[in-house]
This record gives C-alpha cells, structure tokens and sequence, in this order.
C-alpha cells in the first residue's frame, strides 16, 4: 500500500489515541502527529530504492550489493523485512525510554507521561505492516512479521498497491468524525469516547469490506508482465466504487501528488 494511505491510517489511530486521552489540545495533536509518523515509518526501509542511495549511502557504506539489490532482496534491512516487524516498534520505543531516561526523566516517569504516544505510534506502525498483507506477494511474499523469524505473511494480492481510493476516504472520512466527536464536553467523556471507538471499529470494518471484496486476483509472485494491467483494472474497480465524478476527482488529486497513491 502507498505511504499516503499507511499515513493517513497512522493519522487515524493517532486522533482515536489523542480523543481517549482526554488531553489538551496541545498534548493531543502531538500524539496525532506521532501515530503519523508511526504509520508512515515502516516504508523507511525503501530508501535502498532513492535514485541516489548507491552514490551515498551504498558508497558510505561500502555496501556489497545496490540499492535495488537490497530493496528487491531478503536481507534484514530490505522492504518489507526486519523494518515490517512487530519488533521493529518495541525495539524503537524502548531506544526512546532508555535514551530519555539518561538525560531527562525516569523510565517509570517518561512511561506514565509519553503512554499516549507510545500506543499510537506502536498501533500506527503495526496497521502499516498489516495494510502490506493483502497486496500482492512480489519478490517478498509478504511482510517479515515476526522477525528474525524467516517466514513472510501475506502477499496475498487481494489489492493493488495504490490508487485504492475507497480506503483513502474511509480513513479520511473516520479522521473527521473522530475530530469533531473532540468537540463533545470533557464532563461527557464517556459518551465521547464510546463513540470514537465506535466509529474507528466502523472504518476499520468497512475498510476490511472493501479489501476482501475486490472483483479481482492481483496476486503475483516475483514480477510480472501484467502490471499495467493490473494498474487500469484496479482504477476500473475504484470508478465502479466511487461513480465518475469523485473517481475524477480522486485521480486529479492522485495525479498533483508527487508520490504514488
């Protein structure tokens, strides 16, 4: 899945974690943007495939094999390896604990205070790795979820890579409703909270729909010759989704980002 659709999830969690926090706003916008940056993180393995990472990096390094090598490959520190971990979290946010607790805070203390953060950057990162399953296998054949484990889970090709459309607008659309549901009283924080999990199980089951009822198999082992027909039949499937007019409306947009979507 592209890393605008993994963001807009971490974004998700984040605003469902800041709204349970109760906090102020502040605090809470500050966990918004940690879930982000949990849901956008895991794909920081990528950067084997940046144009420039052999001439910096590789050279730096003096790395044995290319960028491409490495990001098509099964090294730990390839795409969709060690970085697609349920490990890969824990082990951050510890480095996190320990680095805070030489210089500023306790541990027990940093925990109690940063608690918030912790579970929407964990959750965002885990989302991200579960959202690369039901693309397709490719050269991996899934994520490396329980590194170091060997075994990859997933690739199972019920979605394209991008240009799913629905799912971007069901996170969208439960972002929005999560922020105003803020709006409700602190002294009506049951109610508020209620209806936050309420309407994130919503999108979160909608979004499960939509995968797992995809008219197509886009699942491919290796590479394939297929990929631009893959392609057209996924944005078929989003305009028969969405009617033509937000179909257009969608690709206008996808086609401004600079980035796949």
């Amino acid at each position: 899945m592209d890393i605008i659709s993994h963001t807009l999830t971490g974004v998700a969690v984040g605003t469902l974690i800041a709204t349970l926090s109760n906090e102020n706003w502040r605090k809470k916008v500050s966990i918004i943007l940690i879930g982000a940056f949990g849901g956008a993180l895991p794909d920081f393995d990528a950067i084997s495939l940046w144009s420039k990472f052999d001439s910096t990096i590789g050279s730096f390094l003096s790395l044995e094999h290319t960028g491409s090598q490495i990001y098509f490959g099964k090294f730990w520190y390839s795409h969709h390896a060690a970085f697609h971990s349920v490990l890969a979290p824990i082990f951050l946010i510890l480095i996190s604990i320990i680095f805070n607790s030489l210089f500023k805070k306790k541990i027990k203390e940093h925990l109690v205070l940063k608690k918030y953060s912790f579970l929407a950057f964990f959750i965002g990162f885990t989302f991200h790795i579960i959202e690369d399953m039901p693309t397709p296998a490719c050269v991996w054949g899934g994520v490396n979820l329980f590194y170091p484990s060997s075994e990859y889970i997933g690739g199972y090709g019920k979605i394209w890579w991008w240009n799913n459309y629905d799912l971007v607008l069901i996170m969208i659309s439960t972002i929005v409703l999560i922020l105003l549901l803020n709006l409700i009283p602190k002294t009506l924080y049951t109610i508020k909270k209620y209806c936050s999990i309420g309407v994130f199980l919503f999108g979160l089951f909608l979004g499960i729909y939509q995968i797992n009822t995809r008219p197509v198999d886009f699942s491919y082992s290796g590479h394939t010759i297929d990929y631009d027909k893959f392609e057209a039949e996924s944005k078929l499937i989003q305009k028969e989704i969405l009617g033509e007019n937000l179909f257009q409306i969608m690709t206008t947009i996808d086609n401004k980002i600079p980035l796949n979507f």
